[in-house]
């Protein structure tokens, strides 16, 4: 395959990876394909180009958001499918600077596009987003877990470019989201996990709240918690799938925010480690209970893996 042909699949490949990912979410329907016209031509030239400005964005996702009240939630989503990262941490930096730049000026350009413009009811504020998804395609063993956020660290851009919020989704990121919902759904069924919307401080209206969809928010796609809402007839659990490694501190905090987040409804809550084994970990976990003196709490409470294999669930 020559090498134009190579990039060309690539990137196809790579959105269609990154659609699935986001199907997962439920971020059906996204907007595929949107060019954005440059507004900001001199700023934004490229060397050497004699083409018209303009800005390609892979995809871009519309929603009114559970998490702020009255806003619509802008998220424009841009694909990186590579073979391998960079095998050094200035490499990594200078490339995920690169990937950034690009999308912050497509977001700079943004808010004077038709799709920008269009109105969803209930809604007075706007914010614009941006979301990586630089994906390492290798099909070998252990680079489907392949993190490269840890590598990035602090990062600044100093007077580039100005935006709000860019999320980076890495493989190791990827795998978490792909593993945890694909879990969820098989073992409750598709149409009974939605996500729960947690207070925020900034979601305060009781006339609009909204606790629960299908819809996966902005901000839970970088977070080590995610919180999901499980009900099945009569029985309402709340699931929170977590990507850090099971230990006795760490659940007894997850335990106390299940605490707080069931407060004012009745459910079953699980918690769900990527390494949990009930042989291993049992005795963590009855110590971690003991903490808590709300006994039916306590007693309501499953600690699981997502990542199950023929050892697990059998205590």
């Amino acid at each position: 395959m020559a090498g134009g042909e190579k990039a060309k699949s690539s990137g196809e490949y790579g959105e269609q990876i990154v659609k699935n990912i986001l199907e997962l979410m439920g971020w059906n329907n996204a907007n595929s394909g949107v060019t954005v016209p440059c507004v900001h031509k001199e700023k934004h030239k490229k060397e050497n180009s004699k083409e018209p400005q303009k800005h390609g964005i892979d995809y871009v996702y519309t929603y009114k958001s559970q998490l702020r009240d009255a806003t619509k939630q802008d998220v424009l989503v841009s694909v990186k499918c590579r073979d391998g990262y960079p095998a050094t941490d200035s490499g990594v930096k200078s490339k995920f600077k690169e990937f950034v730049l690009d999308l912050a000026y497509a977001m700079e350009c943004y808010p004077a596009c038709e799709l920008a413009k269009k109105k969803i009811p209930n809604t007075d504020k706007k914010v614009i987003s941006g979301l990586i998804f630089w994906i390492d395609r290798g099909s070998e063993d252990g680079r489907e877990n392949e993190s490269v956020i840890d590598k990035i660290g602090n990062f600044y851009m100093n007077q580039e470019c100005v935006y709000e919020t860019i999320a980076l989704v890495d493989n190791k990121r990827a795998q978490f989201l792909y593993q945890l919902l694909s879990y969820t759904r098989s073992k409750y069924g598709k149409e009974n996990v939605e996500f729960f919307y947690i207070d925020t401080g900034l979601n305060n209206s009781s006339i609009q709240r909204v606790y629960r969809g299908k819809e996966m928010p902005y901000e839970y796609v970088n977070s080590n918690v995610i919180p999901l809402a499980i009900s099945n007839g009569d029985e309402k659990r709340l699931f929170i799938g977590v990507a850090e490694s099971f230990c006795k501190e760490y659940l007894e905090r997850l335990i106390g925010l299940a605490q707080e987040l069931t407060s004012t409804w009745t459910a079953k809550v699980t918690i769900a480690f990527p390494d949990y084994n009930s042989f291993e970990h049992r005795e963590a976990v009855l110590m971690a209970k003991s903490s808590f003196e709300n006994a039916d709490f306590v007693n309501s409470i499953e600690v699981i893996t997502y990542k199950p294999d023929f050892r697990d669930e059998v205590i």
